[in-house]
């Protein structure tokens, strides 16, 4: 679903001219970056803020396609997005067994979840996950399919991922049932069972030779989001059939694996929101007007802007940074795991006529991050944004002549766990550690050193909401880094 919203642009311009370093780059760095893109290393670095700017058309794409799992699924509810499970079973069937299972005095079935142990026991994260106890209201369906021969089994095997996910957009279960779990997980490592129902139990008593089994779980009104194993791990799901007569003193078990799973989303929010959410591809792509943008850089230059001479490619300064800084406001989202999640960024490029996407680096200002953390995250303290949008900002100006707004996409990345390290990369970190050993009544201490591995990010998706819409609506200053040869270097 798509949302379009119209906005007015106004402008103030604010300029500053500086010779100066990018950030808290030294002078090396600034001149290796002139000298990489073809620029003298006699440039200087000038300012322009640009104030005022409103997007006039923001966009917001919401990724509800199925994805395959297979390593972990999520399952239940966060945020306004349910995420229910949908798993293929392919197997040939074993007659005499069924043969017992058809005919045995008690017959069940159930579908075992392993939850995903490293999450539930990350110490990184700041809230409690465990434990959850509630009557989970789960809706079963399902569908069987039956053949006779392998070539049957095979046929499905060989149907790609892809195609087996756009099945999932429109699939008819030939049986729904609504049923309720009691649900107690108090140990990271522990099993949740779903007993399939009888009418699941009857399906299967019909299947004799090559059968193919699709289910899928959906819970939309649990407030909880559980975290399972999926397919290519060695705790993935099982399926366990269990046939017992009167005086058997075994259960008769047979067991089936997966073929593949997937996650599927399905967005409850309101469809004119500006709403983004985590753990999914949603994503806002904004357009910003280039005339207060042009007529800014034309009163700070004293040029015309937009360059028409020649072929109109403005090569007469080159963007050395770029970034727009929004005003914040974290009230109307939601996050789960009590992290900054970083907000990514990319821009629409122009080329030959052509626009591709492509995604923006990002550069770290290491004093600003030391002192106050990084700019470009939501669910943090302070009430700012900054994106940085360097190569769709030099592009568009390069290019201005062909009359291309200046555009760019937002989406939510993942959970920050240094949010004011400067390094920006894994690391590991050595320390001092005191340990005390008591021995017949001796206490002897000793010093170790101990390495700690410093991650940046968390490796585990929050599946948080954030309203944008406050934020569309307010200024933006966008502020440019411009290395320029006009003047003397005109010539």
């Amino acid at each position: 679903m798509k949302k379009k919203i119209i906005l007015l642009s106004f402008l103030t311009v604010w300029a500053i001219a500086l010779s100066a370093c990018l950030f808290d780059s030294d002078e090396e760095g600034l001149s290796n970056w002139l000298s990489d893109h073809g620029l003298p290393d006699s440039y200087n670095v000038q300012t322009l803020s640009v104030e005022g700017l409103v997007p006039s058309k923001v966009d917001v794409y919401r990724d509800t396609t199925p994805h395959i799992a297979d390593d972990r699924i999520v399952f239940g509810n966060s945020a306004n997005m349910s995420h229910e499970m949908a798993l293929e079973f392919l197997y040939r069937a074993d007659s005499a067994y069924l043969d017992r299972f058809s005919k045995a005095d008690t017959i069940g079935a159930y579908i075992s979840f392993s939850m995903l142990t490293p999450f539930y026991k990350d110490d990184d994260i700041p809230v409690d996950l465990l434990p959850i106890k509630e009557d989970l209201k789960v809706r079963v369906s399902w569908s069987l399919r039956k053949g006779k021969y392998k070539k049957f089994v095979d046929s499905l095997a060989s149907v790609s991922d892809s195609v087996w996910l756009r099945s999932l957009e429109d699939w008819e279960p030939d049986v729904v049932v609504d049923t309720t779990y009691k649900i107690k997980v108090k140990k990271a490592d522990s099993l949740v069972y779903f007993d399939m129902p009888d009418a699941f139990l009857d399906s299967i008593k019909t299947c004799y030779k090559s059968c193919h089994l699709e289910v899928r779980f959906a819970a939309p009104e649990t407030e909880n989001l559980y975290r399972f194993y999926a397919t290519q791990k060695k705790n993935y799901p099982v399926f366990r059939m269990r046939a017992v007569n009167e005086g058997d003193t075994l259960n008769y078990f047979k067991s089936y694996s997966p073929f593949r799973m997937a996650d599927v989303t399905v967005n409850n929010d309101c469809s004119d929101c500006l709403v983004l959410h985590g753990g999914v591809a949603d994503s806002l792509v904004l357009e910003f007007p280039s005339e207060p943008i042009l007529n800014a850089l034309a009163d700070f230059y004293g040029d015309e802007f937009p360059y028409t001479k020649g072929d109109g490619n403005d090569v007469r300064q080159a963007v050395v940074l770029a970034q727009l800084t929004f005003a914040r406001d974290d009230s109307e989202g939601e996050n789960y795991l009590g992290l900054p999640i970083q907000v990514l960024t990319g821009t629409y490029l122009d080329s030959a006529g052509k626009e591709s996407y492509i995604r923006e680096l990002y550069k770290v200002n290491r004093k600003e991050v030391v002192k106050s953390g990084h700019k470009n995250m939501v669910f943090y303290e302070g009430d700012s944004l900054t994106l940085q949008i360097t190569q769709g900002v030099r592009n568009f100006i390069n290019r201005a002549s062909s009359g291309k707004t200046l555009k760019m996409m937002m989406r939510l990345g993942a959970p920050q766990l240094q949010d004011k390290d400067s390094t920006y990369k894994t690391h590991v970190v050595e320390r001092e550690v005191t340990k005390t050993k008591v021995t017949n009544g001796d206490t002897v201490k000793t010093t170790v050193i101990q390495k700690d591995t410093s991650y940046v990010f968390l490796s585990y998706h929050d599946y948080a909401r954030y309203d944008f819409s406050s934020m569309m609506q307010k200024p933006v200053t966008l502020k440019l880094w411009l290395a320029t040869k006009r003047g003397d270097d005109d010539e």
